[in-house]
């Protein structure tokens, strides 16, 4: 297979190999289901680096033109959509920015270090990965885990406490079955979408908080009849606002005010925040917060391990509901990050994260006010991937439509809006990403939705 590019001055060489793969799969010449050349081979075919390469096959995975597919490679895909939907892309459509708050950079990676540690341990003759797992997750995971939490987040467990499973939405399923069925559960709006449609799958009765952009509302919580509330202090996603010490606090008190009070803390992206909170869980005094949070923001989403910390007076009753209770996270996957985190390779690749977050976020602040002046106004703080914004003269629903038609997808806070009635949320702002944006693709898509509102 042999793709030309011309190496035009002005333009990005990832975006002309871009163009180039897409114009050989609109001639056909490149057809559905034919394999593209490994990274490698094309960046030595073609005399260029490797990251351009993996920059042009990201933008095709997200326009939809290819798929990635495990041990096969990258594959030609007329109808793949990273929208979920069966898409028929239109070939004179603009090239898509998309501003996801769920992107992540996965490009610095430490590969070939997890890579060194999978091998080992896979032969190491003193770990048997094939026998069965533990119950609860293996020991050395759940010990590495606990060091961490009383280094870096002031929470204090043993390991016994802590239960691991194959994502948040899996552990939060079976932790609601420890609870009574008559139990309620309390959700802000908007919300983490994940949470909402795990406990609403499972028809488990939820209540729903009225709409609150700013600040917590404490008496919209004690006027609700709910039993436990399920939030994330460190963003209250998708809000990109950490809560207050003083609200914390008069949540933990609301929990306290009752005997069948508790609140499931979400600790989602919170080791990519800039500042560095206090956890519910480090703040609790009387047993009532469960702790969740998983490494997919932190690594990377492929590594579908996550983990929970149950406090003691729940942990005997988890136990009695699960007793055949397994993890369904790999014991090799399991050793590897524990030997990640043991070694130091997890804290450093997550710190280093969040200052490359953090330069880009201001970036992408940056290009904003340059761009719309006092015509924009910029919230919230804490967010790591992500800003929320509004538009003093334009609606934010009429820029979405406006930006979509110029080839820029952005998410607003109506887009996490859990209200069943579907009554649009006053106050609407818009949600930016810059996870898995370098500064030329922010640039790039700031410079199109100023165009195409003027």
């Amino acid at each position: 297979m042999y793709i030309d590019i011309k190496k035009t001055k002005g333009k990005a060489l990832y975006t002309q190999l871009y163009d180039a793969i897409v114009e050989e799969i609109v001639s056909g010449r490149l057809r559905n289901g034919m394999k593209l050349p490994t990274r490698r081979a094309m960046a030595e075919q073609l005399n260029i680096a490797q990251t351009t390469v993996d920059s042009a096959y990201k933008m095709l995975q997200d326009t939809g033109y290819i798929i990635s597919i495990p041990r096969r490679g990258y594959i030609i895909s007329f109808k793949s959509s990273p929208y979920g939907g069966n898409i028929p892309w239109e070939t004179t459509a603009p090239e898509e920015i998309v501003f996801s708050p769920n992107g992540i950079d996965t490009s610095h990676l430490p590969r070939t270090i997890y890579a060194k540690i999978m091998k080992d341990i896979l032969y190491n003759d003193g770990i048997d990965v094939f026998s069965y797992p533990e119950k609860g997750g293996e020991f050395i995971l759940r010990n590495e885990i606990s060091k961490y939490l009383y280094s870096f987040r002031d929470i204090k467990c043993s390991p016994s406490q802590i239960i691991i499973g194959a994502g948040t939405e899996y552990l939060l399923t079976s932790l609601a079955a420890i609870f009574p069925e008559s139990t309620k559960y309390i959700l802000e709006n908007p919300c983490d979408t994940h949470f909402y449609h795990t406990l609403s799958s499972y028809r488990h009765q939820l209540v729903i908080l009225p709409e609150n952009i700013d600040e917590f509302d404490i008496e919209a919580l004690y006027a609700s009849d709910g039993n436990i509330l399920c939030i994330e202090p460190d963003t209250r996603c998708p809000r990109s606002a950490a809560m207050s010490p003083e609200i914390c606090s008069a949540i933990l008190e609301w929990a306290y005010a009752s005997p069948d009070r508790y609140i499931i803390e979400n600790g989602y992206d919170s080791e990519l925040q800039t500042i560095q909170k206090r956890t519910l869980y480090s703040m609790d005094t009387k047993n009532r917060v469960l702790y969740l949070n998983s490494f997919s923001r932190s690594i990377s989403p492929a590594i579908r391990t996550a983990y929970m910390v149950i406090p003691e007076n729940l942990l005997e009753l988890w136990k009695k509901k699960h007793v055949y209770y397994y993890s369904l996270v790999l014991k090799q996957e399991q050793y590897a990050l524990a030997e990640f985190i043991r070694k130091g390779h997890f804290m450093k690749h997550y710190k280093y994260m969040r200052k490359s977050y953090k330069e880009r976020r201001e970036y992408l602040k940056d290009c904003l006010l340059k761009a719309f002046g006092e015509n924009i106004q910029i919230y919230g703080e804490s967010a790591s991937t992500y800003i929320s914004a509004a538009f003093v003269s334009h609606n934010t629903n009429e820029v979405k439509t406006k930006a979509k038609k110029a080839g820029v997808k952005l998410l607003s806070l109506n887009s996490f809006n859990v209200n069943k009635n579907a009554v649009p949320l006053e106050n609407d702002r818009l949600i930016m990403g810059i996870g898995d944006l370098n500064n030329e693709k922010i640039r790039m898509g700031i410079k199109l939705l100023k165009e195409c509102l003027n």
